[in-house]
C-alpha cells in the first residue's frame, strides 16, 4: 500500500504556515477582520478538501481500484485547457478596467482567485455533464 507521508506533512505544513500568517494578522494588524475571516475559511475548505481527497485515494488503494480514472484525468485537462483560454479573457477584462480598482493587490487577488475559480467552474461542469469529444480536439 502507497505511503502518505509525504502527503500528510505538506498538509500539516500548510496548515501551520496559514495558522501563522492569521495569527500574525491579528497581532499587527488586527483592523484586517474580514481579510483574517476569509482567509480562516479557505484555510478550513481547503484542508477540508485535502483530506477528503487524501482518504478517498486511500480506500481505493485499499479496494484495489485505480485513484483516479480515465474520466477524470480527460475532465481535467480539458478543464485546465479551456480554463486557461477563459483566463486569458478574464485578465485582458481586469487591466482593460485596471483603473476602477483601488491598488494593485485588490486587483491582482481578483485576477488570482477569479483564475482559480474559472477553472474549479470548468472541472465541475465537465466531470457533472462530460461534455467533451476527445476526437474534436
Amino acid at each position: 500500500m502507497k505511503s502518505y507521508f509525504k502527503e500528510i506533512t505538506a498538509g500539516a505544513v500548510l496548515l501551520t504556515i496559514f495558522t501563522g500568517l492569521a495569527i500574525w494578522f491579528v497581532k499587527y494588524n488586527p483592523g484586517a477582520v474580514l481579510e483574517i475571516v476569509i482567509a480562516g475559511i479557505a484555510v478550513v475548505v481547503g484542508m477540508s478538501v485535502f483530506i477528503i481527497n487524501l482518504i478517498k485515494k486511500r480506500k481505493d488503494v485499499q479496494t484495489g481500484a485505480p485513484s483516479e480514472d480515465e474520466f477524470t484525468k480527460l475532465a481535467k485537462l480539458h478543464a485546465g485547457s479551456k480554463s486557461f483560454f477563459l483566463s486569458v479573457y478574464f485578465w485582458f477584462f481586469i487591466y482593460i478596467f485596471h483603473a476602477y480598482f483601488p491598488n494593485v493587490e485588490e486587483m491582482l487577488g481578483i485576477g488570482f482567485m477569479g483564475s482559480a475559480l474559472i477553472y474549479g467552474i470548468c472541472i465541475w461542469y465537465y466531470k457533472s455533464t462530460g461534455k467533451f469529444n476527445e476526437k474534436s480536439n
